[in-house]
């Protein structure tokens, strides 16, 4: 059998419907971002625990001065540059150290911090901040300007301190790992 090729018309043709199937896969992916952080503000604002018949509402590391859509990330972690991460049309770009599209997978693995339950807290008035690991900006992150110091890891409750305003969190995280890799960790990797 003789291979056909197609005439250049169709070929130019099925490159441009490529082109606009991944433009579209793109728009999909970042509107299903959008929806999800959308929903886990939403989740957290209004998560009650039903169980205790009480109605409290759990306390979590996001609040309102955050506000209801996140538009910049600010990543400090000692011996990296800072990473700062800004939403331009619903599309995450790095923009220091370097420019590039930021990993949507990545950036939505930072927003699970705002999310977890923070059920032990206490008032930082009268403690020793070094003997939690809070005393130095080692490792922080910043939803919109609202600032979150990562602190030591207790071995005993397997939480991390994270200090946020006047209050001291035991947190269950999984972030600061990926916080300390780097800026390269949280670019776009193009697949082939």
């Amino acid at each position: 059998m003789a291979l056909r090729t197609l005439p250049a018309r169709k070929r130019l043709k099925s490159n441009h419907f490529d082109s606009m199937k991944i433009n579209n896969k793109r728009l999909l992916q970042n509107i299903a971002l959008f929806l999800m952080v959308a929903g886990l503000v939403t989740f957290i604002a209004t998560r009650v625990d039903n169980n205790n018949g009480r109605g409290e509402v759990f306390a979590t590391l996001y609040d309102k001065s955050i506000g209801d859509e996140a538009t910049e990330i600010i990543i400090h972690a000692e011996g990296n540059d800072d990473i700062v991460l800004q939403n331009n049309n619903n599309v995450w770009m790095i923009t220091k150290p370097f420019e590039a599209q930021a990993d949507p997978q990545k950036v939505q693995q930072l927003f699970t911090l705002l999310a977890e339950n923070a059920e032990t807290s206490y008032p930082i008035e009268g403690k020793n901040l070094a003997q939690y690991g809070l005393d130095k900006d080692t490792l922080s992150i910043s939803f919109n300007g609202v600032k979150m110091l990562f602190g030591k890891y207790n071995e005993i409750t397997q939480q991390r301190y994270i200090l946020k305003g006047d209050r001291m969190y035991l947190i269950t995280e999984a972030i600061s790992g990926v916080m300390k890799s780097g800026a390269d960790a949280f670019k776009l990797r193009q697949k082939n």
